[in-house]
């Protein structure tokens, strides 16, 4: 019995000390905190739950729409459950790592919404830095280009 208490806490310890939001993963990356702003919060609720009527997985209209409302990035997803799942998964994908670690942003937005189908969209606008000059296809997946990585 004893060992299974120890097994319980060891695993309760280990799960809140991998649970992520986007500013443990800046500091953990030597980035600043950004700040929470609830325009970007509401532009990523539009999107999310465009995605999730669409049943898609895109950037459709970010160049158009949401950049120009003040968005200089924006990283998207589904299928997580929470906040830390979804910060994982765009941290194993090198542009949407790359967006959540600009040095330029200050600011950023989350939401998410359930589909229909039951999919959990997952969208973060990032803002505050150089706005997006492009869009780019490669291999099949849209990816946004700063005038900052440009630079770079």
């Amino acid at each position: 019995m004893r060992s299974f208490l120890t097994a319980c806490v060891l695993f309760g310890l280990a799960t809140s000390a991998q649970a992520l939001d986007v500013n443990g993963y800046r500091a953990k990356n030597g980035r600043a905190p950004l700040a929470v702003d609830s325009h970007l919060a509401g532009i990523a609720q539009f999107h999310a739950r465009d995605l999730a009527v669409r049943n898609a997985l895109d950037h459709r209209g970010f160049a158009t729409e949401r950049g120009p409302l003040g968005a200089s990035a924006e990283v998207v997803s589904y299928g997580c459950g929470d906040e830390s799942c979804a910060i994982l998964q765009w941290s194993r994908s090198g542009p949407h790592r790359a967006a959540m670690l600009r040095k330029d942003v200050t600011t950023y937005g989350l939401a998410t919404v359930v589909s229909s189908n039951g999919r959990r969209y997952w969208v973060m606008e990032l803002g505050g830095g150089a706005p997006v000059s492009r869009a780019q296809r490669s291999g099949g997946k849209q990816y946004m280009e700063s005038a900052a990585s440009k630079k770079r």
